[in-house]
Order: C-alpha cells, then structure tokens, then sequence
C-alpha cells in the first residue's frame, strides 16, 4: 500500500447518502377501511404478516407502491416529492423483503408489483425463478438494459457483491434485521455511478417511533470512530456521527430534516441504541465457558458440568435428558446460548441508570464492586433483574460492557 496513491477523483464518486424514515399508516387505514386486507393484518399490521401472505394484504401493498412510485395519495411517501428533485428520470430502485419470506411468497409480491407499476420492468430476485447470487447481478443489468424503470425485489440475495451503479433508491420493508444484514443492504445504493449520484435509503415502517434500522448504521460508525484512536465520547461521536448524515422524517408536507439531539432522544426513547449495543457487544472476548454459564444464569460454568454429571449418574429407567454443557452441546445450542447473553446485555444496558443510581458511581466497574460489597444491594440486583451479580460482573470485567456504553447511556 506504501506505493500506492491517493486518487481525488475516485473519491469523488463515492455517493452521498441520505435516509428516510416513512410512515405507512396512510396506505394500511385506507386498505384497511375499504376492506382490502384480512383481519390478521388488520389487527396488527406488520411485514411479517404481509410475507406470509401477501395476496390477503394486496390492497395495502398496491397502495403503498402506488403512492412511492407513481405518487398516487398518501404524500408521505411519495418519493420524487419528498427528496425534492422533480421527476426521476431512468428510475432504479431496490426493496428488501422480509428475509423469511417464502420463495412463492415473494414471486407472489412480485406480480402484486408488476400489475400495479405497469410502466415498469419489475426484477424478482428467488431462488424459485433460477436467480442466484452468481447470476443475480446479470438478471438485473438485461433489465435496465430495457430502458424503462425497474423494481428490483429481493430478501436474501443481492445482499452483498451485488452492484448496480444506477440504483439510487432502497426500501428496507421488513420489520426487524439483523444489524450486519441492514448495513449491507443498505450499501447496495452505494455502488459508484457519477458525480451527481446520492444514495437514498428509505425504511418502510408500521411504527416510525419504534424503528431503529438506522441505528445500526449510526452506531456502528461511531464505535468504528473511537477503535481508529478518537479521544472524544461515544456519545460526541455518535453526535458527530450524526450530523454528517442527513436523515429525513417523511412528511405529507414533504421531508423535515431530524438534527442530532432529536434523533438521539427519540432513540434512547425506544431503546433502540442499547438493543444495537447489546447486539453489537464483542462477546468473542468472553470464553466458550462463560457463554455458556451466563446464558444459564451461572457465574462458574462447572455448576452446569456438575448438574450435569448428577443427572447422568440416575438409574437407567428414568433416562433423564443429557442437560447440554460447552462440551456436549449442539450448535444450535450454542447459538440460542450466545443470543441469550445479548439478550442480557440489552437488558443490563437498558437499566444501566438504575444500576449507577443504586451504587452511586459513575464509573461501571466500581458501581459492580459496590453493589457486591452491599449483601442487601447485591440481593436486591438479584431480585430485579433475575440473575446473580456475579454474571454482570463477568460481563463487565472482560468488557462485553464498558464505560463507553455507559457515557452513551447515561448522562446523569
């Protein structure tokens, strides 16, 4: 790399990036008073019940593409309104399904689209229609190649080495992902094409106040920020973060720009920065051992050994189901084991204010060390989160939680 240079002019491609968060209660009343979705949907409406059937949820879906695409009602989602640029021409947009969707399901979301956007050529990547990762690509450039506007509908391939410079739209419809999986998503309308190009990433939510697929791409960058050697907070960063990107609320009166401390706010309010901690959280420094003893409440591992071995010394006639210990569980297992330690990582730092306030300490690792010396506060953790001290004290002395966390979480 010593011999390499710097090009100014490759930089340039890289795209600008926007984000939009609109709301798709308009399009889910109106279906929904005319009658047109059943009334599993209509109870709760939700991208998981829409993929699992979507010809019972047509008349949301057609009014939802209607109104993004054609600009039919609903002004809030009307994309060439709300980004401001007038009509667009040669128009390349993607959107994720949800990734569970089943194969005829989403062939099935794919006519649904191609009778409501007659005008264009809608691209259906499934593995029932002989796409795949290798061809994928190749499918979607003989559409374009058509000169019209093209759809492109996915939900898991195309999610990595899959680029389509001419894409500047993408609609995440689905309700939740994980982290790893949205950020390389939404780089797909990230690919290089001209100078003028900005990469638009639209969620499609049922609950704005609850949607956090930003989140992960925020905070990412953040902690990215302070592993380079930043000196500032986590929270500075997240700021700084912040006011880099312009992240938009869709409106009927077109988009209002969201500032740092408003969006901060509104994602503390959901949750939505400690779930992303909590999922993010390096728990490759925590031992196979201690996954396992965590995820079952234990602070030393050998107690699951030892219940273990008593149950395999009963009689032969009981025949007791072998309890799964580090060294005889499944992968499956381990992976639900893994799943509930960021479950409970989520859940200390969702309460991380209560744990400081109850220590009185600013600084996580004395707050742990003050709450073990107290026998009543050390119950009373117990009690309120239903595991011993001893596994968050685990937690934090190999650093799966940190103070970083805590100058993100709690300011006091």
């Amino acid at each position: 790399m010593k011999y390499a240079k710097i090009n100014p002019a490759r930089d340039l491609l890289v795209p600008d990036f926007e984000c939009y968060q609109m709301d798709l209660s308009g399009p889910v009343n109106a279906a929904i008073a005319a009658g047109e979705v059943d009334a599993e949907f209509k109870t709760l409406p939700s991208w998981a019940k829409f993929a699992k059937n979507p010809q019972r949820a047509k008349g949301f879906f057609v009014r939802m593409l209607q109104a993004v695409f054609l600009g039919i009602e609903h002004a809030e989602l009307n994309t060439e309104d709300q980004i401001e640029v007038g009509v667009l021409e040669a128009r390349i947009a993607m959107m994720f399904l949800p990734a569970n969707i089943r194969k005829d399901c989403l062939l099935n979301a794919g006519k649904i689209a191609e009778q409501t956007l007659s005008g264009y050529e809608v691209v259906v990547l499934s593995g029932a229609n002989g796409t795949t990762n290798h061809n994928a690509q190749q499918k979607t450039n003989e559409a374009i190649s058509k000169g019209k506007p093209v759809l492109i509908l996915a939900a898991q391939i195309a999610q990595r080495s899959y680029s389509i410079p001419e894409m500047t739209e993408l609609y995440l419809a689905y309700d939740e992902g994980q982290e790893g999986a949205t950020l390389q998503k939404m780089s797909r309308v990230l690919t290089p094409h001209n100078l003028d190009k900005i990469g638009r990433v639209f969620s499609l939510s049922f609950d704005p106040n609850r949607d956090d697929k930003f989140d992960a791409m925020i905070v990412e960058t953040a902690l990215n920020n302070k592993m380079r050697g930043s000196k500032t907070s986590l929270l500075d960063s997240l700021k700084d973060v912040l006011r880099t990107i312009n992240i938009f609320k869709a409106t009927p009166d077109g988009r209002v720009k969201i500032n740092a401390d408003t969006y901060l706010e509104t994602a503390m309010a959901r949750k939505g920065i400690s779930r992303v901690l909590g999922k993010m959280a390096d728990i490759t420094k925590l031992s196979d051992d201690d996954i396992w003893a965590l995820s079952q409440g234990e602070c030393d591992y050998t107690r699951a050994d030892k219940q273990a071995a008593a149950q395999r010394g009963k009689t032969k006639d009981t025949k007791p189901a072998l309890i799964p210990t580090p060294k005889n569980a499944s992968t499956n297992d381990f992976e639900k084991a893994k799943a509930r330690v960021r479950e409970m990582i989520v859940m200390l730092l969702d309460n991380i204010d209560v744990i400081l306030c109850a220590s009185g300490k600013m600084n996580l690792d004395e707050a742990m060390s003050t709450l073990a010396a107290d026998v009543k506060l050390k119950q009373g953790f117990s009690n309120t989160f239903g595991i011993p001290l001893e596994v968050a004290q685990r937690l934090v002395s190999t650093g799966a939680i940190n103070n970083d966390h805590i100058s993100l979480l709690f300011r006091g």
